[in-house]
């Protein structure tokens, strides 16, 4: 074996090694976050305690997805992954069960209270009820184009938390 061939054989291992250790290495720190996000799906905590939990009015429509209703949740900071809250739904007894209407939810509930909450039928509000003034509905309800939800009725009391 000449120079030449010797030095190709010892860059050929090198390259396989380093693609070898590149592999295990993106192995290991996807399976890390996977296994995060599964640990996630069943024991997630709710985002603040009792004693710092906000209350937030949402509405939610006919049209609102589940990925439309988690998207809203994360960015009113109820939750903390939309795409966490699609799975949970996916796996949770309340599948297809979130009904439409106008929810209080709590940053100090679990996403299972949320839906639980979401999948039953909401109390006939008046219109002054929906939005905390008179003549009032939450704007841009969860499923309409350009929508969310309502700001307008956030309280930092975590007496009036539904589900305790």
């Amino acid at each position: 074996m000449n120079t030449k061939q010797l030095a190709a054989s010892v860059i050929d291992t090198v390259v396989k090694i380093v693609i070898i250790a590149v592999m295990i290495m993106f192995t290991y720190k996807y399976a890390t976050e996977a296994y995060g996000f599964g640990y996630r799906v069943f024991a997630e905590e709710p985002v603040s305690s009792a004693e710092t939990a906000k209350v937030i009015s949402i509405a939610i429509t006919e049209e609102a997805s589940t990925m439309d209703i988690g998207t809203v949740l994360e960015e009113k900071g109820l939750i903390r992954d939309a795409k966490l809250f699609y799975v949970q739904e996916l796996l949770s007894q309340y599948h297809d069960e979130i009904l439409p209407g106008i929810y209080e939810l709590s940053s100090d509930m679990t996403t299972e209270e949320m839906m639980e909450v979401m999948s039953t039928a909401p109390a006939e509000e008046t219109p002054e009820d929906a939005a905390g003034q008179p003549g009032g509905q939450p704007e841009e309800p969860v499923g309409q184009p350009g929508g969310s939800e309502s700001e307008g009725n956030t309280e930092e009391n975590p007496e009036n938390s539904p589900g305790e």
